[in-house]
């Protein structure tokens, strides 16, 4: 004999659209049909967001080729402490031979340039030479101080001396701490732009580089807490620190840091990060099993006094593992059906069930 659960005792179609589902507890255990409660909090979690490890910048320095260079000699391993001038490593490439060559060169021509713009400026205020000859070998050694600038900060990026003797160039230590990342092998081949070298006074200071989804933008702010999961809870690793305003047309993303403080991570990985975020006003989290579609309606069953009744939400915004919704009538008693809530959708189509 079947029985009909779906029910119209309860004439309340003109508050919320649909019809109470007739059911009771002993029947609702047989249908595997349980209750839950929406989250009333004023905060809720989004994520996961892919997010990679590093040391933070306050706490270290890494040092960079703008070309591939090869490692000659290694005097200093990862792990080792080096105070600031230490040698590290020999490296080689002809493009850091022209590169020492060009700078040593622009060197010697801004020392013979400079002293002639000190000369032409004694002369032209004897009234000797004209201006504008003082002026070409003026702007002459400003040109030259430009490019030696220049080249001098990327001498100190990749950090050699390039005043050293002997095969390949040593690379010293900027400043003192230990040696986060270095090489590991003569002959290594490092590639361009790709730190060879981290050194870091205090390696429980990181940061991750967060990769936030262009709707999820404007949701995060700065000092916004960040979290990981652990076995299904959330642990608490730091907070935002910055925020790009420009966005990765590559990946449709934005760019944010956070300052790590928790010490059973390790830079160089890549994790999942959460970020709490705050609920606008007058709106609830409700988790995904709680709703379903009838028609073109987003569904939740609220559990009554008799049964259930079918209500229509409207979804602002999909977040981790459920949905931001307005409050509307919800209130802190309210209990919304999960688990086998495909029954109560064919009970609204006038299903019946044994």
């Amino acid at each position: 004999m079947k029985r009909i659960i779906y029910s119209t005792l309860f004439l309340l179609s003109f508050v919320f659209g649909y019809d109470e589902i007739m059911l009771t507890e002993t029947q609702m255990q047989k249908l595997g049909i349980g209750v839950t409660k929406p989250d009333f909090s004023k905060y809720y979690l989004i994520g996961p967001f892919a997010s990679s490890l590093d040391f933070s910048n306050q706490a270290s320095i890494k040092q960079v080729s703008p070309f591939e260079i090869t490692i000659s000699n290694i005097k200093k391993f990862e792990g080792d402490y080096v105070k600031k001038g230490d040698v590290i490593c020999h490296i080689i490439s002809d493009s850091l031979s022209n590169l020492v060559y060009e700078y040593k060169n622009t060197e010697s021509k801004y020392q013979i340039a400079q002293n002639n713009a000190k000369k032409d400026k004694e002369l032209f205020e004897g009234g000797v030479i004209s201006q504008r000859e003082y002026q070409n070998s003026y702007l002459l050694a400003n040109e030259l101080e430009l490019k030696l600038k220049d080249l001098d900060s990327t001498i100190k990026q990749i950090g050699i001396d390039p005043n050293a003797q002997g095969f390949g160039y040593p690379v010293v230590a900027q400043i003192s701490g230990i040696l986060a990342v270095g090489p590991s092998k003569s002959a290594q081949k490092v590639e361009a732009f790709s730190p060879y070298i981290i050194i870091t006074n205090d390696n429980s200071k990181m940061q991750a580089n967060i990769k936030i989804p262009q709707n999820n933008a404007s949701d995060i702010q700065k000092d916004t807490r960040v979290f990981i999961e652990d076995n299904t809870k959330k642990i608490e690793i730091g907070n935002i620190n910055s925020v790009s305003i420009a966005i990765d047309t590559n990946t449709n993303t934005i760019n944010a840091t956070a300052n790590i403080n928790y010490k059973q991570l390790q830079a160089g990985s890549n994790i999942d990060t959460f970020i709490l975020v705050k609920n606008p006003k007058d709106t609830i989290t409700i988790t995904r099993d709680v709703v379903t579609k009838f028609g073109n309606d987003s569904i939740v069953f609220v559990k009554t006094q008799n049964g259930f009744m079918p209500t229509k939400i409207e979804i602002l915004k999909e977040i981790n593992n459920g949905f931001l919704i307005k409050k509307d009538n919800f209130g802190l008693q309210t209990n919304l059906a999960n688990g086998s809530i495909i029954v109560l959708k064919g009970a609204m189509s006038g299903l019946s069930f044994e």
